[in-house]
């Protein structure tokens, strides 16, 4: 006789295209819990386990199940998950790692502005793809992943968000020298 076996499947809220992940959770695997009374640390656990690429800390994910978040002291049969249930996985915010930020060399950033700020203003075109990049949200996105510590300024994302201020901080006079 085989001993009984969960099936939990796992739908990552960042990937929505992305298939359900199925977990089979043998009861060896559950150790001492029964299927039902595992708590939800635990789970998360399991899930980092099998997931490793995609998830790789149980303390940065929440999981959610039926529009409820769920709480680690909890257990499955708490919020009534059996086997089949989809639990829906959250990211929590990654912590950016500390960075000691590089020394501006402030001629070539004078020169860079000048270069940007004489396209803006002579070409229509230049200045419309620009504006238009800054202003798809998924352009400015990767440029907040790819920019060390800007997730972190307001003052800076409320620069890039605005026309007006954005034009008026590519000019070069304005940095101090």
């Amino acid at each position: 006789m085989s001993l009984p076996e969960w099936h939990i499947a796992v739908k990552l809220a960042d990937q929505p295209l992305a298939p359900k992940s199925i977990l089979r959770l043998p009861q060896t695997e559950l150790g001492e819990c029964p299927l039902g009374g595992c708590s939800i640390s635990y789970l998360k656990q399991l899930i980092t386990g099998k997931l490793q690429e995609s998830v790789p800390d149980p303390e940065l994910i929440d999981l959610i199940y039926c529009g409820r978040k769920l709480r680690d002291d909890q257990t499955l049969d708490f919020y009534g998950i059996q086997s089949g249930s989809t639990v829906h996985v959250l990211r929590k915010s990654w912590p950016e790692p500390d960075q000691k930020p590089e020394p501006v060399d402030k001629v070539a950033a004078v020169r860079e502005f000048r270069v940007l700020h004489t396209a803006l203003h002579s070409s229509p075109a230049y200045r419309d793809a620009v504006f238009k990049m800054l202003g798809n949200k998924e352009s400015l996105d990767q440029i907040i992943v790819a920019t060390p510590g800007l997730s972190s300024d307001p003052v800076a994302l409320g620069v890039l968000q605005d026309k007006d201020l954005f034009s008026v901080f590519a000019d070069p006079n304005m940095l101090d020298t």
